[in-house]
């Protein structure tokens, strides 16, 4: 198989929308031809590997294809990070050049404004055919629990994360997809791969607005779409018309509350399990499978997908899977990557993720693990965002200290609470913060949350 994605893609659909963004539309012959013009101007940097800084705009996606004609291996940099916290994870994967889509400054780092591309000199060059190891993308891991992880994504894995999805999802050169979330984000970028892929269109949103997606959802007949929970929660707080097929979702703060909640309102959800590692999701489950309520993320079959004995660790193997870190070790056993997430398959082949195997409270010889006190406060309706953290005790070893933004009805709560849960994984103590510190990715961070608390 031929991984020159786009040239393939403009050969066999020219005149197909290839992308939409703030009323502007290109076919994919036509974005070839502009990826092809910036390729022209790139190639005189002599560069294998360079840093992006860009948003989802119609000008990344040309210049990630055009990148990809020359081969050129893209770090994607979190637009929310600091300078000096970019300038280590460049340092870090020896990347002294960044081209940017929006104002950046870095110091003793090149920083090419995008609009700046068509002033450098044009080469002519031949278009890249990649070897299914060559690196596409790299991706630094949200680093909750210290240095963050820079994470080489290859062709083949980019592949078989789409093959997987497709399977599932249900999308053809017919379908719509629409990408708000972060082009930077592993759950943004692989939108944009699957629909070369497959010849469909890509409907780009620079930012999630609510009325503005629920428009979009109506006017282009968007049949799929991913979101990250916070997004679909402020969606279901208005109403709209949609043509959707398929609203992927991942992350840890999905509850079964939240699904239960989209499917009453006849949105196609999704859930899933995935990592930066995995390429996107590596498992997902149907708003039509009755267990997507029970906090299942999907059935094991036909997946190579275990949990370590003793340990109770997912180990996971594959063609999505990277093979090691560029800056680290990556955890292998037997040939499986270990996640560090501990999870259970229940003999029906269904895998619940319970939580992160640092994360673990073990109290009075008792695991407990504080994803599910979460989930059982999520089932509360005026609880918007809640961490459950560890806080040393002489007599119990760890006990769960549980830490809200949002004032409640305690009696209530623990009353709600007692019936979720055994007596002893029930929190110690509850308090009120300000609020609950998030890593760059937008996802609640433990440690930095535990660090805060036990700071004041």
């Amino acid at each position: 198989m031929s991984y020159k994605w786009l040239e393939t893609a403009s050969f066999t659909y020219p005149d197909h929308i290839a992308v939409k963004y703030n009323g502007e539309t290109l076919t994919y012959q036509k974005l070839y031809m502009h990826a092809h013009s910036l390729g022209t101007h790139l190639q005189s940097l002599k560069k294998k590997r360079v840093g992006l800084y860009i948003d989802n705009s119609l000008d990344s996606v040309k210049l990630i294809h055009g990148l990809m004609l020359l081969g050129v291996e893209m770090v994607m940099l979190n637009t929310r990070l600091t300078t000096l916290e970019m300038k280590s994870q460049l340092d870090d994967v020896s990347v002294d050049t960044v081209i940017a889509t929006r104002s950046l400054e870095i110091p003793n780092i090149n920083v090419i404004p995008f609009n700046e591309i068509y002033a450098l000199p044009s080469e002519t060059f031949m278009v890249n055919q990649p070897d299914p190891d060559d690196v596409l993308s790299i991706m630094f891991t949200s680093g909750t629990t210290g240095r963050a992880k820079a994470v080489p994504q290859t062709y083949r894995n980019h592949e078989a994360s789409h093959l997987n999805c497709q399977k599932h999802f249900m999308y053809d050169e017919t379908s719509s997809w629409l990408m708000v979330n972060p082009v930077f984000h592993i759950s943004g970028l692989s939108i944009l791969f699957r629909t070369v892929l497959v010849g469909c269109t890509l409907i780009v949103e620079n930012k999630f607005n609510p009325s503005r997606v629920w428009h979009i959802l109506e006017q282009d007949k968007v049949t799929h779409t991913s979101m990250v929970p916070v997004m679909l929660k402020r969606l279901m707080n208005s109403n709209g018309i949609h043509y959707l097929k398929g609203l992927l979702l991942g992350g840890a703060s999905t509850t079964p509350h939240l699904l239960e909640q989209s499917i009453e309102k006849n949105l196609p959800v999704y859930n899933s399990f995935g990592m930066t590692e995995t390429c996107s999701q590596i498992v997902q489950i149907s708003y039509q499978d009755p267990k997507i309520l029970s906090g299942a993320v999907g059935n094991v079959a036909g997946y190579d997908i275990k949990i370590k004995e003793k340990t109770d660790e997912l180990l996971i193997k594959g063609d999505s899977v990277v093979k090691d870190y560029l800056n680290a070790d990556l955890k292998l056993e037997d040939g499986y990557f270990n996640t560090g997430d501990l999870a259970t398959i229940d003999a029906d082949g269904y895998l619940y993720i319970l939580d992160r195997r640092s994360d673990l409270i073990i109290s009075g010889g008792e695991n407990i693990y504080p994803k599910e006190i979460e989930d059982a406060v999520y089932m509360m309706a005026d609880v918007n965002r809640c961490v459950v953290i560890k806080k040393d005790d002489e007599e119990w070893g760890s006990v769960p200290v549980l830490l809200l933004e949002d004032t409640v009805d305690e009696t209530a709560l623990l009353d709600h609470l007692s019936q979720q849960l055994a007596k002893y994984k029930m929190p110690r103590e509850i308090h009120y913060v300000d609020k609950i510190l998030m890593t760059s990715t937008g996802k609640i961070s433990r440690s930095k949350n535990q660090k805060m608390f036990l700071e004041q």
